[in-house]
């Protein structure tokens, strides 16, 4: 049932995609400001670090809860029901629509040679998040190719994670508002937003793993499981350092601020103790590298389709 799901949520996207302006993307976020000004609008300081955790217990354990009576009280009555709930709520917040079009957005201006429309289209993708006016047609790609990678994981590879978990479609959507609210939370004061953040991260933390190896895997093995070991401190982000260097590796591509040159105590500690030196792999960013990423990522979303679906057959075969 879990693998049907996913295949049925996907093909609907496709003909139906759930953009910025859905009900329920509306929905979630009014749900969220609404949890964050209870708890920590009243105050000029925001809320207290106990306010705090308890927003996140509200702010995603209420929905999670429901959710879940929901697919319940579905399965009791009929296990096609909890199939068609497992498909909405998939539908609804897994998908590649949901992040992907900014993206083509940007990769289509970058095939005409139009940089200013690059731009234009990469601005109304970040928001107010970076000011893209001063970055060159190089760099335009590769903050694309950041934003698309950790899009991928937490749009595709992160909600596949926690829909297999036992509590199916609730999984899903503790997952999505977490990670709505990670970001979100930000402008409710500093409680909030690190309870948030440390919530998501304690709820990403596997995932984000599984996503890096499935692009070790597809993509140019060697170079990502390096890129891993040895290139995440170029990221503040502990989540999203780990899939940008294993996703950059796996591309072959330089992403992220150049590594700073090695101190000359640095390098003799490390000739000392017989350590390599660290070095930066992979070619400039591209228009090839936009499609090689495209590429990477169905690839990735194969290799957990047919692995979800051998263990779905092994299991009615048993």
């Amino acid at each position: 049932m879990t693998f049907f799901s996913i295949l049925f949520a996907l093909i609907a996207e496709q003909y139906r995609p759930v953009t910025s302006s859905h009900w329920i993307r509306r929905a979630s976020l009014a749900w969220l400001d609404w949890v964050a000004k209870e708890f920590g609008g009243k105050s000029a300081d925001g809320a207290t670090p106990v306010g705090a955790r308890l927003a996140c217990l509200v702010g995603f354990g209420l929905p999670t809860i429901f959710v879940f009576a929901i697919y319940v009280v579905a399965f009791v009555a009929h296990p096609l029901l909890a199939f068609v709930w497992n498909i909405i709520i998939v539908y609804l917040f897994f998908g590649f629509r949901q992040f992907s079009h900014s993206f083509t957005e940007v990769h289509e201006a970058i095939q005409n040679h139009d940089v200013p429309a690059a731009r234009a289209a990469l601005q109304s993708w970040l928001g107010d998040d970076i000011d893209v006016t001063h970055l060159s047609k190089t760099e335009i790609i590769a903050v694309a190719l950041e934003r698309a990678i950790i899009g991928a994981h937490r749009h595709v590879f992160g909600v596949f994670f926690w829909f297999l978990v036992p509590i199916g479609p609730a999984g899903v959507v503790l997952y999505r508002l977490a990670d709505k609210a990670s970001l979100r939370w930000e402008q409710y004061g500093f409680n909030l937003s690190e309870a948030a953040k440390h919530f998501f991260y304690i709820l990403d933390w596997l995932p984000v793993r599984l996503s890096a190896m499935s692009f070790a895997i597809v993509g140019n093995f060697e170079d990502s499981v390096y890129a891993w070991r040895n290139l995440t401190s170029k990221w503040s982000d502990p989540l999203s350092a780990v899939l940008l260097a294993s996703g950059s590796g796996a591309l072959g591509v330089r992403l992220g601020e150049p590594l700073r040159e090695p101190t000359s105590d640095e390098a003799l500690s490390r000739a000392e103790t017989g350590e390599p030196p660290v070095y930066e792999i992979g070619k400039e960013p591209s228009e090839h590298s936009m499609r090689s990423a495209i590429g990477l990522v169905w690839r990735a979303l194969i290799v957990c389709m047919v692995v979800l679906a051998m263990l779905t057959i092994a299991l009615w075969l048993g």
